[in-house]
């Protein structure tokens, strides 16, 4: 046995512990040789070695003095015969690294996270301390820094120290240092609590300053302390208050409180204004007058006010005024009307709201042609949901439909060319746009036998029109029809007037004119002298009367005398027997001479 440590015995007690879960290994295969002669071949296959079951391998028992050995590179000391040994692959150590490089590599890494950390992780926006400030600022700081929105909260709570939203505390803590999305809750007031109880105090009894501390230390917000000069309650005293909706026991910090209290008398040479609220216009005017102050008056409509009654003043009651001063009041018109929408109302249904008693404008129609139905409201002179005086003017537009034309189909034939223009004019005035003209060859002037005055309407007939007739001027027209007609110049046959004697103005009158009831009646029909004829027993034969003084009879004999032909001739004639031939002769040219000047 060689002094040297058996490789082969050594490796096989490694296996075997192996086997056995002992995980010891060796240091190095250079602590190791062979008892058998080296093998300068090749170097051995350690996978395929393998080792007789019944072969052992001792320990020499003799304990020699151990001595360093350094094996020689590339020596293997084996078995005689390999068919008596097994190979063991013995893995070689990995290479460690330095620590110098170690060292290296956990300072780059620190370096990294401590970057990261800086950059994205550290907390390095400080929380300002809010505390007494107002939301607004809040808000401007999470926008500067561009905090997240979501991250900050509110809380409501009621607070007499702190005003309406005012910071009244905060978590974090101020000084804390935060990142963008870090959750901050802001506990912020919402003033004093107005439905807590106030206890009342004795107001009357209090002062000016008394009240004002009063009102201060409560945070009453609804409570109004008012001064006003006055001649009967001392400076700083309490004229009177008001406490609206509520009785003194409910008295709320939001209760409705005003207080009137004393500035002493005004000054010498001014004027104290009195509360002219609900009284009428005409007794502010009569305290105007009578204190030398100008007034001026401002009208609204009130549903509440009587009608010159006043609502307000300027200056309020109790200030002081000087003369020539200008005191302002506003006075109620009353209920005011207001307008709907009257477009398209029915004429039924206009007149149910003009007979409305809360109806009290005055309105006036004026009517145009329009395709609305008759009657109709078309247009108004305010618009819808103004509110109107009483007694103001509304005006409404009224439809009276489409321009009727005729009533029958020969209404135009024959009248004058100038009605028919007249009847355009007269329906353009109230909205149409009619025209009527000559146009073309068929309906320039001409002759007529038919119409022979000239300007009479020979034809006529409409364009645009609605009718299915052949002149297209049935009713009614739209209301830009065009009328085309044509007008006579005049008869087309030429006849040769007759030659009328001259007129004579005065006339002969005999004796044998007036012979006869026959004989005056020719002489006035041949004269032309107008006649009347009666009968009268009381004359004996004919008596005429001339301009109802002048008589001849057939009976004054022998005359002669002029008349004229505007005399008044009245013929009396006795119907008796005696003159039965006369008077059947003069009945009937009485008759005649009656139609004649009648």
């Amino acid at each position: 046995m060689s002094d040297k440590l058996d490789f082969m015995n050594e490796l096989a007690k490694q296996v075997e512990a192996r086997k056995h879960g002992d995980t010891a290994s060796i240091s190095t295969i250079d602590n190791f040789v062979s008892k058998h002669e080296p093998l300068e071949a090749e170097e051995p296959d350690y996978d395929s070695f393998s080792f007789p079951s019944d072969e052992v391998y001792e320990d020499t028992d003799e304990e020699e003095e151990e001595e360093v050995y350094e094996p020689e590179p590339q020596v293997f000391h084996g078995p005689e015969s390999f068919e008596q040994e097994e190979r063991v692959r013995i893995d070689k150590p990995k290479r460690e690294l330095s620590k110098p490089m170690i060292a290296g590599l956990g300072a780059i890494v620190a370096l990294i996270l401590f970057a990261l950390w800086f950059f994205l992780l550290r907390a390095s926006i400080v929380l300002p301390d809010f505390t007494g400030k107002s939301l607004s600022e809040v808000t401007s700081w999470a926008s500067q820094y561009k905090i997240d929105s979501t991250a900050l909260a509110r809380n409501y709570e009621y607070s007499l120290e702190y005003g309406s939203d005012v910071v009244i505390s905060q978590s974090p803590a101020p000084g804390s240092h935060i990142r963008k999305d870090t959750p901050i809750t802001f506990t912020v007031s919402q003033g004093a609590d107005p439905n807590e109880l106030i206890s009342f105090p004795d107001i009357s009894s209090m002062t000016y300053s008394e009240l004002s501390a009063w009102k201060d230390e409560n945070k009453l917000t609804k409570t109004k302390i008012t001064t006003e000069y006055s001649t009967t309650v001392p400076e700083g005293e309490v004229i009177s208050y008001d406490l609206k909706n509520v009785s003194e026991a409910e008295f709320t910090r939001s209760s409705t409180l005003t207080i009137r209290c004393s500035k002493g008398p005004a000054p010498a040479g001014q004027i104290t204004v009195e509360n002219f609220q609900n009284k009428s216009y005409n007794e502010a005017v009569a305290w105007a007058t009578n204190k030398k102050v100008q007034i001026v008056k401002q009208e609204v409509n009130s549903d509440i006010v009587e009608a010159g009654y006043i609502l307000s003043q300027i200056p309020a009651s109790g200030t002081a005024m000087s003369e020539g001063d200008t005191l302002t009041v506003t006075v109620s018109k009353g209920k005011g009307v207001k307008i709907p929408n009257l477009v398209g109302y029915s004429a039924e249904q206009l007149e149910a709201w003009k007979s409305s008693k809360n109806n009290t404008v005055t309105i006036v129609t004026k009517s145009i042609y329009n395709e609305a139905p008759l009657g109709s409201v078309i247009g108004q002179s305010v618009s819808p949901g103004t509110t109107m005086d009483s007694g103001d003017v509304l005006q409404l537009t009224i439809s009276m439909y489409m321009p009727i034309l005729e009533t029958n189909s020969q209404q135009w034939l024959g009248k004058d060319y100038l009605e028919l223009r007249a009847w355009c004019d007269d329906v353009n005035f109230h909205g149409a746009d009619i025209q009527a003209g000559e146009w073309g060859d068929d309906y320039q002037p001409t002759c007529s036998d038919t119409y022979p005055t000239p300007g009479q309407v020979i034809k006529y007939a409409c364009y645009y029109g609605t009718s299915d007739l052949a002149d297209g001027c049935g009713r009614p027209l739209n209301n830009y029809s065009r009328i085309n007609y044509q007008r006579s110049t005049g008869a087309c046959t030429v006849e040769t007037p007759t030659q009328t004697p001259p007129a004579v103005s005065s006339f002969v009158l005999t004796d044998q004119d007036v012979a006869s009831l026959n004989a005056i009646i020719s002489f006035c029909n041949t004269n032309g002298i107008s006649f009347k004829t009666c009968e009268d027993g009381s004359v004996t034969n004919v008596k005429v009367i001339v301009n109802g003084g002048s008589t001849y009879t057939s009976e004054s004999g022998s005359f002669q005398t002029i008349v004229k032909a505007t005399d008044s001739f009245e013929i009396r004639y006795n119907p008796s027997p005696a003159a039965s031939s006369e008077s059947s002769a003069s009945a009937s040219t009485e008759a005649v001479a009656e139609e004649t000047t009648e």
